[in-house]
């Protein structure tokens, strides 16, 4: 039967999920931002949910399996068979039947109803988590960090012995330093070198001021192109996730908009309004099965018919809650991917912060923006592999709901 092999399918998901999260809790592991513990009380409210959902369902179709059981072993007896005893008998059974086919029908809407509030929840989290991305991915002050970082003209130790170099090649050899190598930071950083080893002084300030300026030029020299690097493929992250979160707010709306509900993401985000969604979403499933508006549970959903379902209503409300579910799993699939994509993306970053060689001895001359570089990425790397990311277990069990493969 559908109905027992989604039960097994769906315990199957809880229990594992109830495992790792054992183990999670066991190993603290785990940072609060993470996508598994936020599944701790989904999966809390969906046993709940499904479970009463299904006490219902059998309550209502037990006495009737019952009675069917008793009419099937009349009729097995010849003597039943006659048609002034039989032809009730049979009446009766196929009344039964087609009851407990109305009955069944109703109870499969009703699982994909769940199915489909648990997608609108899981679109509601990986919001918030595209919207965390955002923030790590567009912080201006940090794109304009990495261009600071590789021009050597924004280091103090460089403009100082420049001006001093300068000044003493004006005065002994009266040379001036041409604009077009003062407007480029590596002809400035060579013309500088070329001046202290002819401009004179005592060798220990020129050591001194030589290592400095050394120190500047090797580093914006080796990481010009790699920090470049980080800034453009940043950026194209960026974009990428704001795109993202676009497909995310498109889908919502797509979504909500089978059961009436009109309201963009952001406002109902902003304006707490999700019970109002789920309700319209109860009112939506309870006309296609033939209940009351407002009659149903918002946790379950659950009251006896109480009209005839309309068959029309019930088929376009099934293919409009399916459609949806199917696109949020193709949701998932496409937000896994672009956080293995990022993940991927901050391993390299973090490959090349700590590529440069000299670090240790240049480190007096190395900015404090690189090491508060290494360390952000070092950060937003932990996030693409914790926060934001949806573990196997998760991921694979939970689209296997939300496709509705478990039915198959």
């Amino acid at each position: 039967m559908k109905t027992q092999s989604f039960l097994q399918n769906f315990g199957l998901l809880l229990v594992l999920l109830c495992l790792r999260l054992q183990d999670v809790q066991a190993n603290n592991s785990y940072p609060s931002d993470s996508v598994i513990l936020w599944i701790q009380p989904w999966i809390e409210t969906a046993y709940s949910e499904l479970d009463l959902l299904e006490r219902e369902h059998s309550d209502r179709t037990e006495p009737l399996r019952m009675r069917l059981y008793d009419i099937n072993n009349t009729l097995s007896e010849p003597r039943n068979r006659t048609p002034e005893c039989g032809f009730q008998v049979l009446w009766e059974k196929i009344q039964l039947e087609e009851t407990l086919q109305g009955i069944e029908q109703e109870h499969e809407i009703k699982l994909l109803k769940l199915r489909y509030r648990k997608s609108i929840e899981i679109v509601k989290m990986l919001y918030e988590k595209v919207l965390s991305m955002d923030h790590h991915l567009s912080s201006l002050k940090a794109q304009q960090g990495l261009s600071n970082l590789s021009n050597p003209h924004n280091y103090p130790e460089f403009k100082e012995a420049k001006v001093l170099i300068e000044d003493r090649m004006k005065k002994k050899f009266n040379f001036q330093m041409p604009a077009l190598f003062q407007t480029n930071p590596f002809l400035s950083a060579a013309f500088s070198i070329v001046g202290l080893a002819l401009g004179g002084g005592e060798d220990k300030e020129k050591k001194g001021s030589i290592d400095k300026i050394a120190c500047v030029l090797d580093f914006t020299v080796r990481m010009h192109t790699d920090l470049n690097v980080i800034y453009y493929e940043t950026g194209y992250l960026r974009d990428a996730n704001l795109t993202l979160k676009k497909e995310c707010e498109t889908l919502f709306s797509d979504c909500a908009r089978q059961v009436g509900y009109t309201i963009p993401l952001v406002s109902c985000r902003d304006g707490d309004d999700w019970e109002r969604l789920y309700t319209m979403l109860d009112n939506y499933v309870a006309k296609a099965v033939g209940e009351p508006a407002n009659s149903a549970s918002p946790a379950s959903g659950i009251t006896p018919g109480l009209l005839a379902p309309d068959p029309r209503l019930l088929a376009r409300a099934t293919t409009n809650l399916q459609f949806s579910i199917d696109r949020v799993g193709l949701f998932i699939e496409k937000y896994s991917n672009f956080v293995g994509q990022g993940g991927e993306y901050y391993k390299k970053f973090s490959k090349i912060a700590s590529s440069y060689e000299n670090e240790k001895t240049c480190a007096n001359a190395l900015p404090d923006q690189f090491k508060q570089l290494k360390t952000d990425i070092d950060e937003t790397l932990d996030k693409f592999n914790s926060a934001y990311k949806m573990p196997e277990v998760q991921g694979s069990k939970l689209k296997d709901m939300l496709y509705g493969t478990s039915f198959d």
